[in-house]
């Protein structure tokens, strides 16, 4: 593994755990086993590190949400998948890097929640198309889905609920799921949504 990808591999899971703003250069140079000179090689300020880190987590979450909407499965599978990533991803932040990021770098949170907003309006667009398609939803006015849809992931599917619930992580995904798909569903859709959540072979 190159240096560049290195810092930002191990960078990305230390900041996340633990916050980047009490973390000093020397701190991740000692950790990392390298110079502070290789490190400011490749990131010339704790600024650009932390803004390259960023980056490199919505480009391997985009990868990821990516790989699910081009497997060969149902849109009742795939929007299953979609919604269990980005509650797992948020089970994985730690409160300092969400407590360091909107007080000490909100330009980089707004493009994260710019970025998700983004993504799942794509995503979930076309998946909502597919399940039609396939006759797992009904024919609703996607107008009306895509907004209740983005606003019960944004609140539900976030550290800060899923912290303060009595809930895992999994178990939030599949009752927000569950309430959201009750409007939409066919028969053959509630069918398989049962039996996907029952763990039953489809």
């Amino acid at each position: 593994m190159e240096d560049q990808e290195k810092i930002l591999q191990f960078t990305l899971k230390k900041f996340i755990k633990e916050g980047f703003y009490k973390t000093s250069m020397d701190e991740l140079a000692r950790e990392l086993s390298m110079s502070k000179k290789t490190i400011y090689k490749y990131f010339p300020s704790k600024e650009k590190l932390v803004e390259a880190v960023v980056e490199h987590l919505m480009f391997t979450i985009s990868g990821e949400m990516d790989n699910i909407i081009l497997q060969k499965h149902s849109a009742v599978i795939k929007i299953t998948s979609m919604l269990r990533l980005l509650g797992s991803i948020s089970m994985s932040l730690g409160d300092r890097w969400l407590s360091d990021m909107k007080l000490h770098a909100p330009h980089l949170w707004k493009r994260i929640e710019q970025f998700r907003v983004k993504k799942m309006n794509t995503n979930i667009k076309q998946l909502i198309e597919q399940g039609k398609n396939e006759g797992f939803f009904k024919d609703k006015p996607i107008e009306f889905i895509m907004p209740i849809f983005i606003s019960a992931v944004s609140t539900i599917v976030t550290p800060d609920f899923l912290l303060n619930s009595n809930y895992s992580f999994k178990d939030a995904v599949e009752i927000t799921f569950d309430i959201l798909l009750n409007g939409i569903l066919t028969e053959k859709g509630s069918k398989q949504f049962y039996n996907l959540k029952n763990g039953i072979d489809q």
